[in-house]
């Protein structure tokens, strides 16, 4: 099957051997790129001239904007900022405070099992210029540890897996990377799960024997491909980053001029013309470049409730804490399954499939990450 060309549906197979020629790797021509879960920094060039339509009449222009709000600025005129207020108050009546409804929240999941997922960047570190530096505090890493030794805790991101646990470093959790397309899970003695295509038994830094579940191993070649051309088609865009995150390509433009936004819109629409297996998905200054296949956070969700042995029970309480649009998946998962909350991290205004919000990863979250094992403890006194 050659994945670059080919339109139908992928068929989900053991990992297996593959035929890099056939899925069109690098070539002679192609730049030699770096091992797989780094990022480079374009230098800047003299710009090549662009062409607008196509990405403006795809909306990517569009959506850029929308899922990179502007950070928020003290604001001199006092009627804006007043209005700013008004508008996430009102918000807040459809998405209220998880820490104001703590004890609703606690109250539904009285008797339950909680399974907690946390997403990384916006949730427990904060949104930085340079994707590697997005560290969380001493007190975050606290307060997940905390979680984890009273709830089954998993952090799904769309970073790769090897480098969400280098930024957290606590083997009380359970990592999913590149969007829920690489996880490692548990392993249990009904093992059912052991049994699902493209899962196999690993084991984990620790020697400690664990699931590893990578439902896209045969697109590795081709994001190893596209990664390498991003790198060399966006060099000259100053800014620009290319992240490798194993399983999807990450472009930020954080760091580059609003008015070169097209630019990087431009390269990666030209790009995924030849990539029909790929698709596109919008993130914070971000876009992303993933496998064409059914699976997202919302899967990822699914998988390690049934790892964990939560899933088909009516006892089981999952709660899901994140600030992307790749969460929604998450949060839409929760809302149909009519168990369990969504909770938005978020300081502006914004449709969710979320039931409640949070206000920012330093103090917000932490806070209510700290309140549930409080909640945990005195219940179990």
């Amino acid at each position: 099957m050659d994945l670059k060309t080919k339109n139908s549906s992928p068929v989900l197979t053991e990992p297996v051997s593959v035929n890099k020629s056939r899925l069109g790797l690098p070539s002679k021509k192609t730049p030699i790129c770096p091992p797989s879960g780094s990022y480079l920094t374009a230098h800047r060039r003299k710009p090549r001239p662009g062409k607008l339509d196509d990405v403006r009449h795809s909306g990517w222009l569009d959506a850029m904007k929308s899922s990179s709000p502007p950070r928020k600025k003290l604001n001199k005129d006092f009627s804006s900022s007043a209005e700013q207020d008004i508008a996430y108050r009102t918000w807040m009546l459809k998405y209220p405070s998880a820490l104001t409804s703590l004890e609703e929240i606690t109250s539904r999941a009285k008797g339950k099992k909680i399974a907690l997922f946390l997403d990384y960047d916006g949730t427990l570190s904060p949104i930085v210029d340079n994707p590697d530096h997005a560290y969380m505090t001493s007190a975050m890493r606290t307060a997940v540890k905390g979680v984890a030794k009273c709830f089954p805790t998993a952090i799904i991101s769309g970073r790769s897996r090897d480098k969400v646990y280098e930024f957290i470093k606590l083997t009380e959790l359970y990592y999913a990377g590149s969007h829920g397309m690489d996880i490692m899970g548990p392993v249990r003695e009904s093992e059912s799960i052991g049994d699902h295509p493209n899962c196999i038994r690993s084991t984990d830094k620790q020697g400690k024997e664990v699931n590893l579940f990578q439902p896209a191993s045969e697109f590795l070649p081709l994001i190893d491909e596209v990664f390498c051309s991003l790198v060399d088609n966006t060099k000259d865009i100053k800014g620009a980053k290319v992240e490798n995150n194993k399983f999807c390509v990450s472009v930020h433009y954080r760091l580059v001029d609003e008015k070169s936004w097209f630019l990087v819109a431009q390269r990666v629409h030209e790009l995924l013309k030849d990539y029909p297996r790929l698709r596109l998905t919008h993130g914070r200054k971000v876009l992303e470049i993933r496998p064409v296949i059914d699976w997202n956070k919302g899967k990822a969700v699914e998988f390690l409730l049934e790892s964990l042995g939560l899933s088909g029970t009516d006892d089981v309480f999952p709660i899901y804490v994140g600030d992307d649009r790749t969460d929604e998946d998450a949060f839409k998962v929760l809302r149909e399954r009519d168990c369990g909350h969504g909770i938005l991290v978020s300081s502006v205004p914004k449709d969710s499939n979320a039931f409640y919000s949070l206000r920012d990863p330093s103090e917000q979250v932490m806070e209510f990450l700290n309140s549930l094992v409080k909640w945990k403890k005195s219940a179990s006194s």
